[in-house]
């Protein structure tokens, strides 16, 4: 049966069983993407960002995350890996981290993967996101994430002299700035995937079917997104084949649908 995009929304249950368990979770919205595509334009490079990836990789994949969401540190647990290895590290995804701090404690902890020599940025925000449920309930957030710098090898006087300089505070800000008021980022984690927005987590075989969706429409078209971005979804239920319909190429997760 084909589920179209008004219907998606309305769509509200698909077990999920893991690990030999009887019980399962209703876990998975197909849900539209509620909001239209950003544009190029809109998604220039920011100061601040870091990726991995090669340059020319078909699919820019944006993440928009807090240092002390749970959300966020589940996705780079167990979706990140998979996809570094099937996609990044094969050249089919160039992936772009920036920060979008939710408390005062994560603007502290985003300074410090930026305080960090370049080569240990990737190492420093692992351990942050590894370690936020102790350092954002810490009394002191600045004094515990220096801790996490320090077993990273970034001395304190080094990140206490990042903080008191604020420069990368601003430069955090403005992107944030931008996030908010131009690609109306409200929530951890928010994607961008070639444009197309993409909020809260999503299992790897569910993102994994969308972008090797993706790269089929990109080689039939040439490496042109153009026509794409501009068919339509429809899923058939519950195989989840994929086919054309507006907008959206993969079923988004409603920003209340973490995991």
């Amino acid at each position: 049966m084909l589920i179209s995009v008004g219907n998606l929304a309305r769509t509200t249950i698909l077990h999920w069983h893991r690990a030999g368990l009887l019980a399962a979770a209703a876990l998975l919205l197909f849900a539209a993407l509620a909001s239209p595509p950003a544009t190029a334009k809109s998604l220039p490079p920011m100061p601040g960002d870091r990726t991995l990836g090669a340059g020319d990789a078909p699919i820019t994949m944006v993440e928009y995350y807090s240092l002390d969401c749970p959300h966020c540190a589940n996705f780079h647990r167990d979706v990140f890996p998979r996809l570094k290895a099937q996609f990044i590290e094969t050249g089919k995804v160039r992936f772009v981290f920036r920060d979008f701090p939710l408390s005062w404690g994560a603007l502290q902890a985003a300074i410090l993967t930026h305080c960090a020599p370049a080569e240990r940025f990737f190492a420093v925000h692992e351990a942050l996101l590894k370690t936020g449920g102790v350092w954002s309930k810490a009394q002191s957030s600045a004094q515990a994430i220096a801790k996490v710098g320090e077993s990273q090898g970034i001395p304190q006087a080094v990140f206490q002299k990042c903080l008191d300089e604020r420069v990368w505070e601003r430069q955090v800000f403005e992107s944030q700035k931008h996030a908010r008021d131009v690609l109306g980022v409200n929530a951890t984690p928010t994607f961008f995937i070639n444009e197309l927005k993409l909020d809260g987590n999503v299992p790897f075989e569910m993102l994994s079917q969308g972008l090797n969706k993706m790269l089929d429409e990109i080689a039939r078209q040439g490496g042109s997104m153009t026509r794409m971005e501009e068919k339509f979804l429809l899923i058939d239920w519950p195989s989840g084949a994929w086919r054309a319909h507006p907008r959206a190429w993969l079923p988004g997760i409603n920003s209340g649908a973490h995991f």
